[in-house]
């Protein structure tokens, strides 16, 4: 009996997990970007925790960033939580729960070679802990680094196997066709178009620095992808802590404007006036303010673009209350705070994430053209500028498709929060 009563409350009241693993799972391919984001977390978490593959293999250098480890770290722990679900039900079923034991212990296992600089496997086989948190130097006794690697290979796999197994693919094969047949039209056109790209340059012999082949782009992005990622990474930093604090300005900015309509009317013709000014012409101005070697120009810069639409869209979502919803809270004696959280607030939360959507584009596009202005040389907008000026398109074109990923991975992980948060709402409902 207390069994039943147990699982009847684990549905009325499911944990924040769960509630978050059904908003993936059925209706969208959310839940298969999930467990896809899983896997290649744990492949660079494996990479990352021995300097053989660190500083010798090409994949594993691409993350040696100090500022993005403990990123990587921290999301493939939260990837698994939020893949595993509800520990209620794992119990249930004894291969998914042993499934995410193993996991967890690879992400903890992760997490403390990464965070910590404690490397167990190397402490339990007697190497040095100095030697994972450095380049490898002459003398290094790479025989027992290469038993570290055969030993932690056997983690990797067992991780790998657990996020299927959480995962469960094959019982969403009808999903995938549907997927499939609801995308048919986009991927022919992208086929296509990439295929006319590919003809028509030969056809026509037109330059390379006019415009690359697709495959040249491809080939050239393969080759120099490690140097890319931590320039995506470095102007990514100045995009996020500009879309954090524009959008976060805009938002409060937006509540007041809403409250106050005095306020409004004063401050709504200065935020159309700085948001018409071009991103050249505030880019000199904070450079000159900040400093050319100071993130906080390009991310002053950042805070501007995504301030507007963060504002302009708060207001529009807390004036669009349903007036009979309205009239019903205040017939029931309740006061403007209550009103704001639970009507006006929610009702305003759609905008608020299209905001924030939008803004997601717009930051990364800030912190790339801000860095054309001067700047630090390790971000992705210098090294555009300084390839294309040196007339090295190919490498110039594979650095805007990585500021094109890092874009859309910053895009997705808006949309999840947004799905997480408003999985009440009918457009989640519906689908």
């Amino acid at each position: 009996m207390a069994s039943v009563v147990q699982s009847a409350s684990s549905q009325l009241n499911p944990s924040p997990a769960a509630m978050v693993a059904d908003n993936y799972d059925g209706r969208t391919l959310g839940r298969d970007l999930l467990a896809l984001m899983t896997i290649f977390l744990v492949v660079v978490a494996y990479h990352l925790q021995n300097p053989v593959l660190l500083y010798q293999v090409q994949f594993g250098s691409a993350f040696r960033n100090a500022t993005l480890q403990p990123v990587i770290a921290v999301g493939l722990i939260l990837t698994f939580l939020i893949l595993a679900g509800d520990w209620a039900s794992l119990r249930r079923n004894p291969i998914r729960l042993a499934a995410a034991i193993v996991l967890l212990l690879y992400g903890l296992y992760i997490a403390v070679a990464v965070l910590l600089d404690f490397n167990l496997m190397g402490a339990f086989l007697g190497i040095d802990q100095t030697l994972f948190v450095d380049r490898l130097r002459d003398g290094a006794p790479l025989d027992l680094l290469e038993q570290h690697l055969q030993i932690t290979v056997i983690f990797e796999y067992l991780a790998l196997v657990a996020v299927v197994i959480l995962w469960e693919p094959w019982t969403r094969l009808k999903l995938y066709t549907r997927a499939l047949r609801k995308n048919t039209a986009p991927i022919l056109v992208a086929v296509v178009v990439i295929a006319l790209w590919e003809i028509l340059i030969n056809i026509f012999g037109i330059q390379e620095f006019l415009l690359p082949r697709p495959s040249v782009i491809a080939e050239t992005f393969a080759e120099v992808y490690p140097r890319l990622v931590s320039a995506a990474w470095n102007t990514f930093q100045n995009a996020f802590w500009g879309f954090v604090f524009g959008c976060g300005a805009g938002i409060l900015t937006g509540i007041a404007s809403a409250r106050f309509t005095s306020f409004s009317r004063a401050l709504l013709p200065l935020a159309v006036g700085i948001n018409a000014v071009p991103i050249i012409a505030l880019a000199p101005i904070m450079n000159l303010w900040f400093g050319d070697l100071n993130p906080a120009s390009k991310i002053a810069i950042v805070a501007v673009l995504t301030y507007f639409p963060a504002m302009v869209s708060t207001v529009r979502g807390l004036n669009s209350v349903d007036q009979s919803s309205m009239e019903l809270m205040k017939t029931y004696a309740a006061n403007q705070m209550t009103i704001f959280r639970k009507l006006r607030l929610p009702s305003a939360l759609p905008f608020i994430f299209s905001a924030l959507k939008v803004a997601t584009t717009l930051s990364m596009i800030g912190a790339i053209v801000s860095e054309y202005f001067g700047g630090s040389t390790a971000g992705l907008g210098f090294r555009i500028r300084d390839d294309a000026g040196l007339f090295k398109y190919p490498e110039a074109w594979s650095a805007i498709v990585m500021a094109s990923v890092f874009g859309i991975l910053f895009y997705l992980a808006v949309s999840a929060v947004e799905r997480a948060l408003m999985h009440w709402h009918i457009s989640f409902r519906e689908k």
